[in-house]
């Protein structure tokens, strides 16, 4: 073999190790399904707890947990010890972010709003910075793994196929086997059932401990072939300063932080609402809807695995852009349909409860997938792209802030996405304590109104932005080039990245 050719493997990961850098994205779906689908659902109508303090204190951990992330990713670039960069982060994480999860699906016997408000509170910061400790040093390793332009859209497609595994799978259990019906908890209603929610306690630790643990341990002996970073001085926050302003100077990084920030406040102002629908809008009985998320995992794992075939020799800037324009369009169609029969003499949509309604659900459901996964999966690796583009301009590998960094503001604008959701709540009449179905019908019409609107409004922005990022593939094999990562006419050469041992 020759000294290219094995310089050349140096610089692409394996198969084993895209498969171990994704394992971990199975607890990262898990704890982003329970946070974006079930936890605001739970302690509003489950547990009683008034929607706008459900907010607040969900919008609260957010910020703490857009705080953490650039410092922990920063903190993670200058680390050096005997286990990389990276690894003594994740290790110290995986017992917290378990537990956490466990705790925060836990029932509060007789609580008062007080006593829920400061249990959500405490362990929802307590999941995030938990998960920032394991997810921030476990995403920055994606770029170093693989800098290849190609591979770099398989890499992150294969994480975000186990994404989709761990959070599908468990609202797949969930709906297929916790929540059934009961004399109590009939209907729709079924999704209430407080006993199901501490069975999905249970199944969350086991997968997140699990696949953070197998993921982990799996990359530990990539640790020798890392980047090992100069040494610097103690970390203090003018040096995060002067690392987030430089990085600030990048245009494509710019372009994507501000799609980025729109785009976060338009998921805060949707946060948690997702089951709001499948009871009071769609009035979907649990079990009817089980074989939902398993069928939507299949289309998102296949996107994750063929969306760098799908893009291999083009250009992902363009290819993203369709994708999201596409879903624009789609997206928004069944809530505006339904609405719609409330304005006009004849039914534009099937009834609930029909054959028709469910097909119709179910196709849109993968279509979207189908669209904005593959959007999300090319967007990743141009995120991944700037990291070369970065280290030319400013002599450091910054995978650590590049991929951390825009999320103090991006979480900041999501929770304030959260805390309006939460007050919005409260005040179209979600703030009445074990209602009817029937009571519920204005109150959801007057959500959907809404977020149809802003399902409209907020994505165009966010596209138009990503459309003015500025890396091409030439681009990106220049900087390769110019980097010593590979020779002028795209032979590999031997990594620059292996410095001196690090400090034991």
């Amino acid at each position: 073999m020759t000294s290219s050719h094995r310089s050349n493997l140096e610089n692409r990961a394996s198969a084993g190790t895209m498969l171990a850098f994704g394992t971990g994205s199975i607890a990262v779906g898990v704890k982003n399904t329970i946070f974006g689908s079930w936890l605001m659902l739970y302690y509003n109508q489950v547990q009683g707890l008034d929607p706008f303090l459900a907010g607040l204190a969900l919008a609260i951990a957010l910020i703490m947990d857009a705080v953490t992330d650039p410092m922990v990713g920063v903190w993670s670039d200058r680390t050096r010890t005997r286990w990389g960069r990276r690894h003594p982060f994740m290790y110290a994480s995986i017992i917290p972010f378990t537990g956490s999860i466990y705790l925060i699906l836990q029932p509060m016997h007789d609580p008062t709003q007080h006593a829920l408000f400061l249990q959500l509170l405490c362990l929802s910061i307590a999941v995030r910075v938990s998960m920032t400790l394991f997810d921030v040093p476990r995403a920055a390793l994606g770029p170093e793994l693989a800098k290849d332009y190609e591979q770099r859209t398989l890499l992150v497609g294969i994480s975000t196929a186990f994404g989709w595994f761990g959070g599908a799978g468990l609202s797949a259990i969930a709906l297929g086997a916790l929540f059934p019906e009961t004399a109590e908890y009939a209907g729709s209603k079924a999704a209430l059932n407080p006993a199901g929610y501490e069975k999905m306690a249970w199944v969350a630790a086991i997968a997140i401990f699990s696949s953070a643990t197998v993921s982990t341990l799996a990359l530990h002996r990539q640790i020798p072939k890392l980047h090992v970073p100069e040494k610097h001085s103690d970390f203090n926050f003018r040096d995060l300063g002067h690392e987030i302003k430089e990085t600030l100077s990048n245009r494509s990084w710019v372009v994507v932080f501000l799609a980025g920030l729109v785009f976060a406040l338009f998921i805060g102002l949707q946060s948690g609402t997702e089951f709001y629908y499948n009871v009071y809008f769609w009035q979907w009985i649990p079990d009817q809807i089980k074989i939902f998320p398993v069928v939507n995992a299949f289309t998102a794992i296949s996107c994750g695995l063929l969306a760098s075939v799908f893009s291999r020799g083009r250009d992902k800037k363009k290819l993203a852009v369709t994708l999201f324009i596409m879903s624009i369009i789609i997206g928004p169609m069944p809530v505006g349909l339904r609405l719609l029969d409330g304005f006009v003499g004849f039914t534009t949509f099937p009834a609930n409860q029909t054959d028709a309604l469910w097909w119709i659900l179910l196709a849109h459901s993968n279509l979207m997938i189908l669209l904005s996964a593959t959007g999300f999966i090319l967007l990743g690796s141009m995120v991944a792209d700037i990291v070369e583009d970065s280290q030319e301009k400013t002599g450091r590998r910054s995978e650590g802030l590049l991929t951390a960094g825009p999320a103090l503001a991006q979480k900041t604008m999501t929770a304030g996405g959260v805390l309006i959701t939460g007050l919005v709540l409260s005040v179209i009449g979600f703030d009445v304590p074990n209602p009817s179905i029937e009571s519920m019908q204005k109150p959801m019409r007057d959500l959907a109104f809404t977020h149809l609107i802003l399902g409209i409004t907020f994505p165009v922005i966010s596209t138009w932005l990503v459309s003015k990022y500025t890396i091409t593939r030439d681009s990106h094999l220049k900087s390769l080039a110019d980097l010593g990562y590979t020779s002028k006419d795209g032979e590999a050469n031997p990594s620059s990245d292996q410095a001196d041992d690090p400090d034991s």
